[in-house]
């Protein structure tokens, strides 16, 4: 079964995702969303049913660095690489649990 979502939680998301350096897979890695198409449909959606200006947008990424910083090469070790990536993705889950409080009044409650 399809799980629908309420537009204020669509555009917590879109909000989250304007305003974060993630990428669209990994906001929708954090809320916890089947796919990245989630976050691209729902912000077309959004701008159709005015809740969201028609133009916009995520803001550019900054390259991030020098033709230098680009080309030195890589001194971590597989071990170094590999925690950082974990704390990356403990980040991101630490963001998500912190902003189920922030999500609480939109959530719907189930009736028994």
């Amino acid at each position: 079964m399809k799980k629908k979502y309420s537009d204020e939680f669509k555009l917590f998301v879109i909000k989250d995702y304007y305003n974060s350096a993630l990428g669209v897979r990994a906001i929708a890695l954090k809320y916890n969303l089947p796919s990245k198409n989630y976050i691209n449909n729902w912000e077309e959606q959004l701008k159709k049913k005015g809740l969201l200006p028609s133009d916009a947008t995520k803001p550019n990424k900054s390259s991030g660095g020098s033709r230098d910083a680009i080309l030195r090469e890589d001194t971590r070790s597989p071990r170094e690489k590999h925690y950082e990536e974990e704390i990356e993705i403990l980040k991101a889950k630490v963001a998500y649990f912190e902003s189920l409080d922030r999500m609480q009044p939109f959530l719907k409650k189930n009736s028994k």
